[in-house]
């Protein structure tokens, strides 16, 4: 298959990811650290286009929505959605927690896993500080069905 060939091309140590799904019947997806929304985009006088580094984390993210989807027979999600993303950041530099989600929402919509990011209801964005376990950084996304709050 083509993510085959591609995961043996790129200097990624396997796994690349790894999935799962939370006891609510949502989604837990793991993936490498995501290119900031500063370096997601790529201007020239005459186009605005996707970054080498937005490609590469687009493609990566493909591969393990396909992979889970093999695995445990996921479904895109239907309806409303609630996110969960928490970055384990992969050095000490100072990161706006707001530059990330952007692109991990759209390499998420190109992977298949909703028809649309405008289904995300509710997001919620953690940053963690680096430590040894989390070496290069990496990005878990719990996706969960949307359930209404009560009124107040």
């Amino acid at each position: 298959m083509w993510w085959c060939r591609f995961q043996k091309e790129t200097a990624f140590p396997k796994p690349l990811c790894r999935c799962s799904i939370p006891s609510g019947g949502g989604m837990r997806i793991e993936l490498p650290f995501p290119p900031s929304v500063n370096h997601y985009w790529v201007r020239t006088a005459r186009r605005v286009y996707l970054s080498e580094a937005a490609k590469r984390f687009q493609r990566l993210t493909a591969i393990e929505v396909a992979q889970s989807s093999m695995k445990q027979g996921h479904h895109p999600f239907l309806g409303d959605v609630s996110v969960l993303l928490t970055l384990y950041l992969p050095d000490k530099r100072v990161r706006d927690v707001d530059n990330y989600p952007k692109g991990v929402l759209d390499a998420l919509t190109k992977a298949g896993i909703w028809a649309d990011d405008a289904q995300v209801r509710v997001m919620t964005v953690k940053k963690k500080d680096p430590h040894s376990d989390t070496k290069g950084g990496k990005c878990v996304v719990v996706i969960e069905q949307y359930v209404e709050e009560a009124a107040v």
